[in-house]
């Protein structure tokens, strides 16, 4: 009798981790791919500047892995903010910088419904195209064009110094993925105890 229920006991545990795994595989096969976020704020304390982005992140299963892999975040980002991030002297009263942050790591499915994820943050980049710099001036204002073109670059290299500590502690930031649901092309989830839905990129 005792063997029997051992070898019973035995038996349920084996169906059960296989059911998860099985549960897991198909979260991993549904989220591999690539989704887009909807435009947020970011939050900058202390900071002169209002920052949107729009997250992507594209994941990828292991050839030797049914639940994890490898993935990329990018988001694209823009930057608003009056005089501070710009050359002293010069007259533009406001500017808009826009530019790009990835990141890569690792991801494992570890539930039905989650997943953890681990940003190598060696490989954080930002990029800002000094073309990208949109500067405001004031309607009486006669500088000229020459001038504008003169300072972009300067002001591009200033928002990635800006950009790249506000990308690393309040985007690019949580290890789980969690309450994951995907509906069709839809695919909405919890990361650090905020609300998100993404798209898929087709």
């Amino acid at each position: 009798m005792k063997k029997t229920l051992t070898l019973a006991i035995l038996i349920a545990g084996t169906l059960t981790a296989l059911t998860s795994c099985s549960e897991k595989a198909k979260l991993a096969q549904s989220i591999t791919g690539s989704w887009s976020g909807q435009s947020e704020r970011v939050e900058t304390p202390n900071q002169p500047t209002t920052t949107t982005v729009t997250r992507i992140y594209t994941f990828v299963t292991d050839e030797n892995s049914s639940t994890g892999g490898t993935f990329e975040a990018t988001a694209d980002f823009s930057v608003e903010s009056g005089t501070k991030l710009l050359p002293a002297g010069t007259q533009p009263i406001a500017v808009t910088v826009n530019g790009r942050a990835t990141i890569s790591g690792r991801w494992e499915a570890i539930d039905d419904d989650e997943i953890m994820i681990s940003y190598d943050n060696n490989t954080l980049k930002v990029t800002v195209d000094p073309q990208e710099v949109v500067l405001e001036y004031n309607i009486a204002s006669q500088t000229s064009k020459p001038i504008q073109e003169d300072i972009k670059p300067d002001i591009a290299k200033a928002v990635e110094r800006l950009i790249t500590a506000e990308m690393r502690h309040n985007v690019f930031t949580g290890t789980k993925f969690d309450d994951i649901k995907i509906k069709g092309t839809l695919m909405s989830c919890e990361i650090n105890k905020k609300d998100y839905t993404f798209h898929r990129d087709l």
